[in-house]
């Protein structure tokens, strides 16, 4: 029967038909079942580390075991291979640069002395990025820029230097030898962040060392 032929009721049943057909055939095209397409889980972000000592290798070393992928780097990265091995195959090595463009997420894990130089070098190929900063300001080993720092108080000191970021401050408050065999569960890791999306992203983080994040204060 012609389309033009039927009634009102009926013709409107038969676009409504055609339309569900197009829309589940255009699901199957991709790859999605039909009704499953809000079920796919979202890929991990992944993960560049910048630093590879205590801190940095630590947490990278967690983060590959639950299942991101990590990029560990510093200033030669041919000598990671340990590390590297250590966490197994979600983990590689690279350049500071490298790690930065491969991140969704970048943690910084150096000796404080370090972050102006980091952020004058990098801060246009951070910007937009989720930034974990685990740094703390020692006068003793840091000079001048951790007493800066400490003045106007470390996370906001860290946070203008990386404006441009979506800047979280975490894993500064723990020693990271007690999460060097996943936390236990009860290992509570402060964070604070601005950014709400960034903040619920480093949550996850946290929870996957096995660790419980507590929010801190606001930056």
């Amino acid at each position: 029967m012609a389309l033009s032929s039927c009634p009102p009721l009926s013709r409107r049943f038969i676009l409504l038909a055609a339309l569900g057909g197009a829309t589940l055939g255009g699901a199957a095209l991709a790859g999605v079942a039909p009704g499953h397409a809000a079920d796919t889980p979202a890929a991990l972000p992944r993960i560049g580390i910048i630093g590879a000592g205590q801190v940095g290798g630590t947490l990278g070393r967690l983060w590959a075991g639950a299942g991101y992928s990590v990029m560990f780097s510093s200033r030669h990265p041919d000598e990671l291979g340990q590390i590297v091995a250590a966490a197994g195959p979600n983990a590689r090595a690279g350049t500071v640069e490298q790690a930065i463009a491969f991140g969704d997420v970048i943690l910084l894990a150096v000796p404080y002395h370090a972050e102006p130089g980091i952020a004058h070098e990098h801060g246009a190929a951070l910007a937009g990025k989720v930034l974990i900063d685990a740094d703390n300001a020692y006068p003793f080993r840091d000079g001048a820029v951790a007493r800066e720092a400490q003045a106007e108080g470390v996370a906001r000191y860290s946070a203008r230097l990386f404006a441009g970021t979506r800047f979280v401050r975490a894993f500064n408050s723990v020693n990271a030898s007690s999460l060097a065999d996943g936390g236990g569960g009860d290992t509570e890791v402060i964070y604070s962040y601005t950014d709400n999306a960034a903040g619920a992203i480093v949550a996850a983080l946290i929870k996957a060392t096995g660790s419980i994040p507590v929010r801190g204060h606001d930056l």
